[in-house]
């Protein structure tokens, strides 16, 4: 096992293109705008020299950070194999441009939001009174391409967006994405009431789930999209919520059960007060699922008594 290596190696290292290291690693990637997306671990995307790889809660920047994540490499192992295949080394000479602010792209929208509340409300099952509420409020829509638009609101702005698709693409998946310079650590959330306490999901539809769940049980809290495990969307959520004169008096985890979900779930509620934190976690792996099962239950309940009578 190395144990050392040269100034000058670890220079050529840091230096490597991301996207052709892995490439010649024969990672299977596919570009999706600005950015690209491992086709086994649909979760892991990666753009210039960053990564995030959501579901485990594990991002950064580098190719040697990379190497040491992905493929367990110690620091000089990393290093060596980095200096070894010749791989692309990315211009360093060229100029950095600053990331532009976010602007929605209000032209995609349409009238027409037939698909969106459809597929929210027959192949998701969130209650049809959230979803009209949503699109009252300004907080859903749908795109020209018939993407559900889930707007990520602050003190009246859209600072950027979730987009999830309603119909399967070419490929059998739905497409799921987020606009292009989104502020980095919002994400989706609603506000039920006069906000005192957080309750934080995976994603809008698992939030939305949530509430169609327990429906009158939650009140004055903030339902929050991390858009996947995002440490620092939950911190800037308590944060705003200060800032807008919201006293934080519970945070609820409601994570996917799932592994990441429970590690992230469980660590940061150690890290918490007992009087403060709570981990609600679902049955299944998601809260979508969740709901899903109950409805069919249900469904099968009135099946039973219908044959009965």
């Amino acid at each position: 096992m190395a144990k050392h290596v040269s100034a000058d190696q670890v220079e050529v290292a840091r230096n490597v293109d991301l996207i052709d290291y892995l490439e010649r690693k024969g990672e299977p990637l596919k570009k999706e705008g600005r950015y690209y997306r491992h086709q086994v671990h649909d979760s892991l995307v990666i753009k210039d020299q960053m990564y995030a790889w959501n579901s485990r809660d594990e991002k950064g920047a580098g190719v040697i950070n990379f190497a040491k994540m992905f493929y367990g490499m110690s620091f000089p192992e990393a290093v060596l194999d980095l200096n070894e295949q010749g791989y692309k080394v990315r211009d360093n000479l060229q100029e950095q441009k600053p990331k532009e602010p976010y602007q929605y792209p209000s032209l995609y929208e349409v009238n027409d939001r037939t698909k969106a509340k459809n597929y929210l409300t027959n192949e998701r099952k969130i209650h049809p009174k959230i979803v009209h509420w949503l699109e009252n409020k300004g907080l859903i829509a749908q795109d020209k391409l018939g993407n559900v638009v889930f707007k990520w609101k602050q003190q009246g702005a859209v600072v950027g967006a979730d987009r999830q698709g309603t119909s399967p693409m070419k490929d059998g998946r739905m497409f799921k994405g987020i606009d292009r310079n989104s502020h980095g650590s919002a994400g989706f959330s609603v506000d039920i009431g006069n906000p005192k306490s957080i309750y934080l999901f995976e994603s809008p539809i698992d939030a939305l789930s949530y509430w169609s769940i327990k429906k009158g049980k939650l009140q004055n809290t903030r339902l929050v999209s991390m858009s996947g495990l995002k440490r620092q969307t939950m911190i800037d959520e308590i944060k705003r919520m200060g800032k807008e004169g919201h006293k934080v008096n519970q945070i609820t985890f409601c994570t996917d059960n799932d592994k990441a979900g429970r590690e992230f779930a469980n660590k940061y509620n150690r890290l918490m007060s007992e009087e403060l934190s709570k981990v609600d976690l679902p049955i299944n792996k998601d809260w979508n699922i969740e709901i899903k099962n109950q409805k069919r239950l249900v469904v099968e309940r009135l099946g039973v008594q219908q044959n009965e009578k």
